[in-house]
């Protein structure tokens, strides 16, 4: 299923009117789509080239040849290839030999002239046609080993576990420069003899997972990260790699590659072979000043990485190293302002509760009453307390800074906290202090002597309670349209029903439908949707008075309580005027084209039909729904009425 549709979205991209792409790329992948790192790639080399080329098209396709398949498979892949993409791209991208050889053997003579780019990590270069480009990704081995050497200067035996290029090639970089180190192919053994050669590495050694898909007797090997995880889990000592995401799974580091430093080096190539002839009709970069010599590129795609955690893990020199980034590092005990917070409370705890048990034992001496008051001003928490005779309230500064700041003298603070702990002695319950609109809002805490309050501690809470204050109010607010949402429209629906009754207030209930919007949704895409919902809400708004109210229910539905209707004369104008207002075309910039739509119109009249919330939605709802399900009225609005109640069933 997941296939199907990303085959449906392809097309669907592909067909866009020609303003809308700067240029396309297609990216072919020999690997079954969904596998991890090839995935990455394709994302990141996608935003890449978007950021320099703004609106490029890159297409993506998932081969899975490196599975046996049949020639019947095959055939369908070029067969649908060709029919989706034949003429309409500007560049192509192999992200693997593969894919390439694919692409050479079965859609060359397809694509004709389009230039290719292929990604090669074999080192084997074919013959190139003019259209051909190649970028050779080659690890960096001897980087990986300056680090190894670093942290474990007394290496004298590399284990490598690699398929036989990459062996091969570690042994062509590394064996004249590093003639003391001695170089091991394990790739070249069965499964069990690495397992066993691995668990009896000892001083000395270090072991060098790079890329394996099967041993040396052909089993397989895949995924390859499984067996990094468990001969990094079976080995005594180190382990090296190739690529980033292998670290998290126990590897130590090295000159590793992740998925958008190939992206980048892809990127880089594109550039760099400027394409004078067949480039991108909209390319805003500029080509580097020294392109290679010939159509071949090579690159290091990786960058030098340590984890400090398998350093510390295996005692090995933690000294940094220049040029290479270490990861997981130990943070300094200061670091990080929750820690920071964490020192100060516990100071501030410990403070108090030697402050409290010297005030009950010793609260006689004044001098360290007044040694307790210059603590407690650099303190946030204001803090009333009774002198050594306990017939005077004292105060720290934070209390005074309060009184300034809300206009108000310091006792009269003290008597609100006061009387506060009399009406709730719980304490949980904020008090608040201020004018109307510049209210501040405290916590209060008491500790008593007999039955007597002694020391006040409050806490200014003005920040969580306006937080929490707006949290209800987006509760109440639909977030696409800014208009009420439905509990809001219903908590008010209930309370002009029940001013209805008491004072006979006469309002009509507006319901609306939009006709058609799922086809809107389906052919434009849900953006012009959310487009159509937000200026449909904006022309109900603007046609409202001070006294009605406008809500989206949800979906494509609003409500409208339109205050002193008192006639279906006076409702049906009004609701004729909001479907004028909706009936109105509404432009869309960016695609140059305009839209209109309609809507149903259900209208109830409060107390002439109900005075029930419920049954007075109800009957604008079948109002509506006569307007929906009637073709010779659609669109339209209609007053409910007893024969509008006969001829719709409730439902």
């Amino acid at each position: 299923m997941r296939i199907l549709l990303a085959l449906v979205l392809l097309c669907t991209t592909l067909y866009l009117p020609p303003a809308q792409a700067a240029g396309r790329v297609l990216v072919l992948s020999g690997y079954v789509e969904g596998l991890p790192f090839p995935r990455r790639i394709k994302q990141d080399l996608r935003d890449e080239l978007e950021r320099i080329v703004p609106g490029v098209v890159m297409h993506s396709f998932s081969l899975d040849i490196y599975r046996p398949q049949p020639e019947s498979h095959q055939q369908l892949l070029v067969d649908y290839i060709r029919s989706t993409y034949e003429g309409q791209v500007d560049l192509i991208i192999a992200l693997d030999p593969k894919a390439f050889e694919f692409y050479r053997e079965r859609l060359s003579v397809h694509f004709g002239q389009t230039p290719i780019i292929f990604s090669n990590d074999r080192g084997e270069i074919p013959t190139l046609q003019a259209h051909e480009f190649s970028l050779v990704i080659r690890p960096n081995f001897r980087e990986t080993l300056r680090i190894a050497l670093h942290h474990y200067p007394e290496l004298e035996r590399l284990y490598l576990v690699g398929d036989d290029y990459n062996q091969a090639l570690a042994v062509n970089d590394l064996e004249a420069q590093y003639s003391q180190i001695e170089l091991i192919k394990l790739g070249e053994r069965s499964l069990a003899e690495m397992r066993r050669t691995i668990a009896q590495l000892g001083k000395g050694d270090l072991l060098f997972f790079q890329l394996l898909f099967a041993d040396g007797e052909g089993t397989p090997m895949v995924p390859p990260i499984r067996y990094l995880t468990e001969f990094s889990a079976l080995s005594p000592v180190p382990t090296l790699c190739m690529y980033a995401n292998f670290i998290a799974q126990g590897c130590m580091g090295g000159s590793v590659s992740s998925p958008k430093d190939q992206a980048s080096a892809l990127v880089e190539a594109i550039q760099t072979y400027a394409f004078k002839e067949v480039s991108l009709p909209s390319a805003t970069w500029e080509p580097l000043p020294f392109p290679p010599t010939g159509k071949i590129m090579r690159r290091f795609a990786s960058q030098s990485v340590v984890d400090y955690t398998a350093l510390n893990k295996f005692g090995l020199e933690s000294r940094k190293l220049p040029g290479v980034r270490y990861i997981n590092e130990p943070l300094p005990f200061y670091t990080g302002f929750a820690r920071e917070l964490a020192i100060v409370s516990i100071a501030a705890l410990i403070l108090l509760m030697i402050t409290m048990i010297y005030l009950i034992f010793v609260h006689r001496q004044r001098n360290l009453l007044h040694r307790f008051a210059s603590l407690t001003n650099n303190v946030p928490t204001g803090i009333f307390w009774l002198d050594d005779n306990r017939r005077r309230w004292r105060n720290n500064e934070r209390l005074t800074i309060w009184a300034e700041q809300l206009n108000m003298p310091v006792g009269e603070i003290r008597e609100a906290a006061l009387g506060h702990l009399n009406r709730n002695p719980s304490g949980h319950q904020e008090f608040a202090l201020g004018k109307a609109g510049e209210l501040r809002y405290f916590n209060v805490k008491a500790t008593q002597y007999g039955h007597h309050p002694e020391i006040l501690l409050l806490e200014e809470t003005t920040e969580r309670h306006e937080y929490q204050r707006k949290l209800e109010q987006q509760a109440l607010v639909d977030e696409l349209t800014g208009l009420p949402n439905r509990r809001s429209v219903n908590q008010a629906l209930v309370r002009w029903c029940s001013a209805s009754k008491r004072d006979h207030r006469e309002f009509a209930l507006i319901l609306i439908d939009l006709d058609g919007f799922k086809a809107i949704n389906d052919t434009h895409g849900h953006s012009f949707g959310d487009l159509v919902l937000t200026k449909v809400s904006a022309r109900l708004k603007s046609r409202c008075r001070q006294s009605d109210m406008a809500a989206r229910l949800g979906g494509d539905e609003f409500l409208v309580l339109a205050d002193a209707i008192e006639t279906a004369e006076e409702a049906r104008a009004l609701g004729a005027d909001l479907l004028a207002a909706i009936e109105e075309a509404i432009e869309f910039p960016v695609k140059n084209a305009s839209l209109a739509v309609s809507a149903s119109i259900g209208i109830a009249l409060c107390p002439r039909h109900s005075t029930d919330p419920e049954q007075l939605t109800q009957l604008a709802d079948r109002a509506m729904y006569a307007i929906k399900h009637n073709s010779l009225v659609k669109g339209g609005v209609l007053v409910y009425s007893s024969q509008s109640n006969t001829e719709i069933p409730n439902s």
